[in-house]
């Protein structure tokens, strides 16, 4: 649309245009720039927390490994008096069968 003045400028309605968009995309980019800090600021703060959710997990970790080697020697122990043991019984009653084996009755 056209409009023609007497001074022959031509004038469009479109014409100013320019300004409202000019302000609305610098709002945009305000915008985009401060959503664009605030994630990146959220992505450095998430970085830490994995980083302290990883020693946190190390530390668990390493519990849970001084916890099942303390039971692996706890087992050792265990079957070690075991078989101390049973090694003691077994000499016992082999001293006692072979003791027995002396004792024989020759009455008849």
């Amino acid at each position: 649309m056209a409009m023609i003045t007497p001074l022959s400028n031509a004038q469009f309605v479109s014409q100013n245009a320019a300004l409202p968009s000019a302000q609305a995309s610098n709002e945009l980019a305000k915008e985009s720039f401060a959503s664009m800090a605030n994630l990146a600021e959220f992505q450095a703060k998430e970085k830490a927390i994995e980083r302290l959710e990883k020693v946190a997990q190390s530390d668990e970790v390493q519990e849970e490994i001084k916890e099942k080697a303390d039971e692996e020697q706890e087992k050792k122990r265990r079957n070690q008096a075991k078989e101390a043991e049973d090694s003691e019984e077994k000499a016992n009653s082999s001293e006692e069968e072979g003791s027995n084996l002396h004792r024989l009755d020759l009455s008849i």
